[in-house]
């Protein structure tokens, strides 16, 4: 995600660079997250296909005698791309030994720096400062820890001079919203359509697809044709416990993704109280539910019990 810097127009990635893996739950997640436009995972680069992106750890730094060194060896190994992680031990001082570094190694200029502490905004305008003057308008400045959405808008808002920014922990595991509070019911047995009545939790009967439109969400019965300007959401993946098809490629999943995404107005895509996309069941399902509740609801008062309580 770019900052909107006029010298980096024309370059935007889908999402941050996935930088989370170590904090997921579960191996095959930590080495991807569907969507970002590409990992620092090596593995998930190379088992899947993604471009592998990233800087260098605090740890490979630690691991040499001075930063120095550590910069040092890091532009030999990388000279045509080397971004340096420069706040290990003073950010401030880690940007003047990153413009060392390109010098002694020959380096016309660096990729980037990367600023992972502190107060990000004004470190950024500090570093871009530095590298302006000696000479490297183009390296990247790149931002991460613990950033998320907001945290993000309120650095570009800012102007912050912030050219990538690294997203992990609070995109690989949810800070908001912890948990999805879902169930599977019942809802056809041997061709005959069951719901639930309980309190606060009454089911719609029978199978059903999902149509989407310009204007919301409208869940029917499988059998119902498309209304007007929507298209089904459901489709086959198992019959008679195979696959229908191969899973699709990631690149046409997240160009998919970004597609559905942009066709949604701003007032329900909007980072500050966003409007909810409306979901509502079609004319048909509300008859089949009505019905039924009243069915069983006369079998529950035949039965000699009380009256069910209002829905």
């Amino acid at each position: 995600m770019r900052a909107g810097r006029r010298r980096c127009a024309g370059h935007r990635l889908l999402l941050p660079p996935d930088a989370g893996g170590r904090r997921r739950d579960g191996r095959r997640a930590g080495l991807y997250l569907a969507g970002f436009a590409g990992t620092s995972n090596v593995e998930g680069a190379r088992r899947y296909g993604i471009p592998a992106t990233g800087t260098m750890a605090h740890s490979y730094v630690e691991a040499f005698p001075g930063e120095g060194e550590a910069f040092a060896a890091f532009a030999a190994d990388f000279p045509d791309r080397t971004t340096l992680l420069v706040d290990t031990y003073d950010t401030i001082a880690g940007v003047e030994a990153a413009i060392r570094t390109a010098r002694r190694a020959g380096l016309p200029s660096l990729a980037g720096i990367r600023l992972d502490s502190g107060d990000l905004g004004d470190l950024a305008v500090k570093a871009r400062s530095i590298l302006d003057e000696a000479g490297m308008t183009g390296t990247l400045i790149v931002a991460s820890g613990g950033l998320d959405e907001h945290r993000i808008a309120d650095l570009a808002a800012a102007g912050a001079p912030i050219d990538v920014y690294g997203v992990g922990t609070k995109m690989g595991v949810s800070a908001d919203a912890p948990y999805l509070d879902s169930a599977y019911k019942l809802v056809a047995y041997a061709d005959r359509p069951v719901m639930k009545l309980s309190t606060g939790k009454i089911t719609a009967p029978c199978a059903k697809q999902v149509y989407r439109g310009a204007d919301g969400d409208v869940v029917a019965l499988r059998d119902e044709p498309a209304p007007d300007g929507m298209e089904p959401l459901l489709v086959p993946v198992m019959e008679a416990g195979r696959r229908v098809a191969g899973p699709d490629p990631l690149d046409a999943v997240r160009e998919r993704c970004a597609a559905e995404i942009a066709a949604l107005p701003d007032r329900i895509t909007r980072l500050r109280a966003p409007e909810s996309r409306p979901v509502r069941l079609s004319a048909r399902l509300r008859r089949t539910r009505d019905r039924l509740y009243a069915e069983l609801a006369a079998g529950h008062r035949a039965a000699g019990a009380g009256p069910l309580k209002e829905r």
